[in-house]
């Protein structure tokens, strides 16, 4: 498991074949914001596209989110993609969350799951 002191900062996209724990936050700058990786935990993310297998961290908020397992805190994200278990424990917002299994769960403790609506992308009205 490769450990980082601090927060990861990154400018470019950023792939790891091993697992990732970030002691602080994970923050993309420069319009960078693809994050690939096995199993990450950390603080607080930001990205705009998540693709991992575990994903343990307090605060999340990303675009679109692909996912094994998900623990967090506060998810925040569009679409919501994972395999067996999705779940926060104080906020959950996402436009959609699907799972790839017929008897996965995807919950909040706390709250209800928010889902906001979806934009088009051509006109920016709200879907229905």
């Amino acid at each position: 498991m490769k450990v980082i002191k601090g927060d990861l900062i990154l400018t470019e996209n950023y792939s790891i074949d091993e697992d990732l724990k970030v002691e602080g936050n994970i923050i993309c700058k420069g319009g960078k914001w693809n994050l690939n990786c096995w199993n990450l935990n950390c603080n607080d993310l930001n990205c705009n596209d998540l693709n991992c297998w575990d994903l343990n961290c307090w605060d999340l908020n990303c675009g679109d989110l692909n996912c094994g397992d998900l623990n967090c805190g506060n998810l925040n994200c569009w679409d919501l993609r994972y395999y067996a278990v999705a779940f926060a424990y104080n906020t959950f917002k996402c436009k959609s969350a699907k799972s790839g299994r017929a008897n996965a769960k995807h919950f909040c403790l706390d709250n209800k799951i928010v889902y906001k609506n979806k934009i088009c992308n051509r006109c920016g009205a709200e879907l229905k």
